[in-house]
Parts: C-alpha cells; structure tokens; sequence
C-alpha cells in the first residue's frame, strides 16, 4: 500500500474514533451528524491552510533564530523562538475558531453551552487530522532520506522510516497533539457557547482565545527548546504536563457545561429527579 494512503489512514482513523468518543459525551441533546461531519471538515482543511501560514513563519524567524544562537545571543534566541512559537499557536488557535464560529454563529441548533465544546472539538479533530498526516510523511521521508545518506540499503531505510513515522510519531500524535488540541479548543468552545447561549460577552471570547493559545504556546515550546528533539527528556516531560493540565481543565469544563444542559434539567424533571440530587450529570 502506498505510504501515502497508510499516512492518511493513520491521520484520519484516531481523529474520527475521537470524535466518536467526545460526540458520545453530549448525551442530553447530541448535534445533527451533518453538521459535525462539515465541522470536521472544515477544520481539516483548515489545518492546510495554517499549517502554510506556520511555514511561512518558520522562514521569517527560523533564520534569525538560528541566527542568533550561533551568535552566541541566546537570550535574543529565545525571545525570537518564543514570538515564533506564541504567533504559531495563535494561528492554529484562530484558524480552529473561525471555522466554527462561521459554520455554527446563526444556526438554531446551537442551544445550550456545551454546543460550544463540541462543535470546536469538532473542528479541532479535523484540523489535527490534517496536521498529523503532515508530520507522519515528514517523519517518514525526513528518517529514509538520512537513512539513505547514512548508506542503508533502500529496504533498511524504508523499515527505518516506517517505524519513525508508523510506531513513533503516529501513535504519539493521535494522543498528545490531537487531544492537546481538542483540549484547547474546548476552552474555546467554552467560552463561544457562553456568547452564544449565556450572553457572554466578546471580550470573554477573545480572552479564552487567548488562554487556549497561551496553553498551546506552553505545550510547543519546550519541544522547540530541547536540543537533542529526544523523548524522555525534561523538555518532553514538560510538554506532557502541559498537555495534562490543559485536558484536565477541558473536562472540568465539560463537566460544567452537561450540568448547566436545560435538555438535562427536562430529562431529570421526566424522571421525578430533582436537578440538586442527580450529582455531576457528566
């Protein structure tokens, strides 16, 4: 099979067993299966799309960076790396916001808080989809090119490259990146269906936008800092307490959201339980 098709198959499998497993989670009025599959649609393509604008920001401060670094000015260094890092994360943050908010601002079926999370959670696994089919074939070509040129015969680089990509980078992804970013767009979502629904105001929106990207800076950044781009480091443990907080805080949210459901209040209220006596709900 054409590694290419392997790629996208590792990319799109984990995000839609997701998707499955977060739809899952809105149990007292789920959205029209429609409008999630064009939400993660959306976010897939848009994934594309900022990952040509993340390029474009790697040329523009990669070399001064690197720059820099050799220069021996490593405060500077870093400073550029975090800007980098930071306007990175914003972009991604942005991109996941904008296909929601454009696909779902008028529609009546955005009817309760949680609509919010879910539809950005939507979006996101869609947009992850699309960025780790990325880095699976860059993985993948990045590995059997050095292998080649190291002089590996084309059947050990090719095994070479299919464990970097396949056994490595794709099971690591579809964990930490994938739900790293459905955690930092529920924070999001949080806040839109707030706006949408509670009357929040925008400012609570472009300030959970913020702290999403805030979040997303702090999980990148160690990674760009270790030397070595190795797991099991300080670097990669930082990231991955990052990425806890960060999921932590998205199903606190979640929780929240499913308790404040007026569909949860009319399923108790059917069933002769009070609202105060059900507990969590979530």
């Amino acid at each position: 099979m054409d590694v290419r098709i392997l790629a996208l198959l590792a990319a799109l499998v984990p995000a839609l067993l997701w998707l499955w497993f977060f739809y899952s989670r809105d149990r007292y009025e789920r959205e029209p299966k429609s409008l999630i599959g064009k939400l993660f649609l959306w976010g897939l393509l848009s994934g594309f799309w900022a990952a040509g604008l993340n390029e474009f920001l790697f040329a523009l401060f990669g070399p001064q960076v690197n720059a820099a670094g050799e220069g021996g000015a490593i405060t500077l260094a870093v400073t550029l790396l975090t800007a980098m890092v930071v306007l990175a994360a914003l972009n991604e943050e942005t991109m996941k916001y904008l296909v929601t908010t454009n696909s779902t601002r008028n529609d009546p079926r955005f009817n309760e808080l949680v609509d919010g999370m879910i539809y950005m959670t939507t979006a996101a696994l869609g947009f992850a989809a699309g960025e780790n089919f990325g880095y699976i074939m860059r993985a993948f070509v990045g590995t059997f090119r050095a292998a080649t040129e190291a002089g590996a015969t084309s059947g050990q680089a090719g095994a070479s490259a299919f464990v970097a990509a396949f056994a490595v980078t794709a099971p690591l992804r579809a964990l930490l990146s994938t739900i790293g970013h459905v955690s930092w767009s529920g924070i999001t979502g949080y806040v839109l269906g707030r706006r949408i629904v509670g009357g929040g105001s925008a400012r609570s929106v472009v300030f959970g936008l913020l702290a999403a990207s805030a979040l997303h800076t702090a999980y990148n950044l160690p990674q760009f800092l270790d030397p070595d781009d190795a797991l099991l480091t300080p670097y990669f443990a930082a990231a991955v307490a990052i990425w806890a907080v960060s999921v932590g805080l998205y199903f606190l949210l979640l929780r929240k959201a499913l308790r404040a459901s007026p569909f949860r209040r009319e399923q108790l209220a059917r069933h002769g339980v009070p609202a105060a006596a059900a507990g969590s709900g979530g």
